[in-house]
């Protein structure tokens, strides 16, 4: 198996072997380890021992540029070592020590850690340091000795990560949301960081003491957030920024900007091991509320994008099946006359005494209040004037009751049985492209309602919630009549029986939104009076 260890070692080992040797990228050492118990200090187990941090170069270069910490590494007394990286994560293994053959006669002794039979990583005893071990091929990564508490309870435990990747999320995607703001801030030269001083045209001075020249922010940047974010910052700052006499000034804009507005709170949602995102509870009127998504890079968090607008925008759900919502829903109050019609592809009526609201319920996530992720549906209707309200999605298909929150209180509905062989989508949808066949108007809202009888009233409605006209018709057969004309209808059938195309659109004149309400409202009464 071979074996890839670090061929950087001390200056007299590196004089000691060919270079094309030293830096070789595989290395093969002897089928079977040498047995050879050697009486040199440096290749005793005891120097190995200890609490080390594992760091990884950058890709393509060696630990004497710069190095990420990747885990730490834990060797004991009997030689068993255990590996933690940055998640948590673990895996035991053992620590002997193997020789690599160079020129069949010198063996040089490394400290080989194995988890199982699999080599892991291993490192040259002879070393200059004893406290760095350059490990890996090349000098692609060191273990660096870190000090280990004299309790002798805790000599065994494997040490807490003390990154800042292990804290506490929701503080440290606090804590960055408002670096971002003040990044924002200072490039869009708010008076809240800056000072007109008329020492250079069109910039106002900084007045952070942090940041005194353009590095200086800069660093503050990469610091803050990553990828494609951190450099399209760092690249405006050369054009909006110019150093004065020491100072930092910035090109005035005149241009509102985006900012988290943390004071409300945040809420930390889809946390994983390599990332997690932050969205604030509160917003402004015109931006809305905000999101960071962040991940990890130098063992820190740092937003990796952003976006803000409206709650229901942010948190959409992509598709949502809503069959199990799908039909009509009555009011559980003694002496209501709501009632609440959905359809499969999300849109509904909602009738209330004075007056009925049409819509689209919007899939988005809401959070509980353990700030986990549920699905709720809002009614988002077609009127300017728009409201508040929605409900949980069901987690049984199909259910039975729902509970509306709107403005803090919770209406509870409770779901109407199909009277017939047609649903009432399906009447609705025949009462609307007959209508269409006869007037050539298509209705751009229907609202049905179940009636004491069980006949189904459809009433049909314009873009402005203005009524054309109404059908009574029998679920089980379609056949029914016209409201406004009183002439029959049978609407399964190709073709129809009722008036011609001109009559019915001089009929559907005469039908007032007085008359519509009428009709429908008599469908509740009369519901509600032989319940009575």
């Amino acid at each position: 198996m071979k074996k890839m260890i670090s061929c950087i070692a001390s200056l007299a080992l590196i004089a000691a072997i060919p270079s094309t040797a030293a830096f070789a990228a595989d290395i093969e050492p002897a089928s079977e380890p040498i047995a050879v118990v050697s009486t040199d200090e440096k290749t005793d187990i005891s120097n190995i021992v200890g609490h080390w941090k594992y760091q990884i170069a950058e890709e393509g270069k060696n630990v004497t540029s710069n190095v990420t910490d990747s885990g730490f590494i834990d060797v004991k007394d009997d030689g068993t070592y255990v590996y933690t990286d940055l998640d948590g994560n673990t895996h035991t293994g053992t620590v002997r020590v193997d020789y690599d053959t160079f020129g069949g006669t010198d063996h040089v002794p490394f400290f080989a850690f194995y988890e199982g039979d699999k080599f892991f990583v291993g490192c040259y005893c002879d070393q200059n340091d004893r406290d760095v071990y350059i490990t890996g091929n090349g000098g692609m990564s060191q273990l660096v000795r870190e000090a280990q508490s004299n309790d002798s309870s805790e000599k065994n435990a494997v040490p807490e990560i003390l990154d800042e990747k292990n804290a506490d999320k929701k503080e440290i995607a606090v804590s960055k949301m408002e670096d971002f703001n003040t990044i924002m801030a200072i490039m869009n030269a708010s008076p809240m960081y800056t000072v007109v001083d008329a020492v250079v045209n069109d910039h106002v001075l900084v007045t952070d003491e942090r940041f005194t020249n353009i590095a200086d922010f800069k660093n503050f940047i990469a610091d803050t957030v990553t990828g494609d974010l951190r450099d399209r910052f760092i690249n405006e700052c050369d054009e909006c920024f110019t150093e004065y006499d020491g100072s930092l000034y910035v090109k005035t804009v005149g241009r509102s900007f985006f900012n988290f507005e943390t004071e409300y709170g945040i809420a930390v949602i889809d946390p994983a091991m390599d990332g997690f995102s932050a969205l604030t509870i509160g917003g402004n009127q015109l931006f809305g509320n905000g999101k960071a998504d962040f991940r990890s890079e130098d063992g820190k968090w740092k937003i990796s994008n952003y976006e803000y607008g409206e709650w229901r925008d942010i948190m959409a759900v992509e598709s949502y099946d809503f069959s199990s919502v799908a039909g009509i829903w009555y009011e559980d109050t003694e002496g209501s006359s709501s009632v609440f019609n959905i359809r499969t592809d999300g849109k509904f009526t909602y009738s209330y005494d004075g007056g009925s609201d049409f819509g689209t319920l919007q899939p988005m996530y809401w959070l509980n209040e353990n700030e986990e992720k549920i699905i709720g549906l809002e009614l988002v209707n077609n009127s300017e004037m728009s409201f508040h309200a929605g409900f949980k999605a069901p987690e049984e298909s199909p259910c039975n009751d729902i509970y509306l929150e709107q403005e803090g209180s919770s209406v509870h509905f409770i779901r109407h049985e199909e009277p017939g062989k047609y649903t009432v989508e399906q009447l609705s949808d025949m009462a609307a492209k007959d209508y269409e066949e006869k007037t050539g108007v298509r209705p751009a809202n229907t609202l049905p309602m179940i009636n004491a009888d069980d006949s189904v009233t459809v009433a049909l409605y314009d873009e402005n919630k203005e009524p054309f006209d109404a059908y009574i018709l029998d679920p089980d057969t379609g056949k029914g009549e016209i409201h406004s004309d009183k002439s029959a209808v049978n609407l399964p059938q190709t073709g129809n029986n009722s008036l011609g195309t001109a009559g019915m659109a001089a009929a559907a004149m005469m039908f007032t939104i007085a008359g519509a309400f009428a009709v429908v409202k008599s469908g509740l009464l009369r519901k509600k009076e032989n319940e009575e």
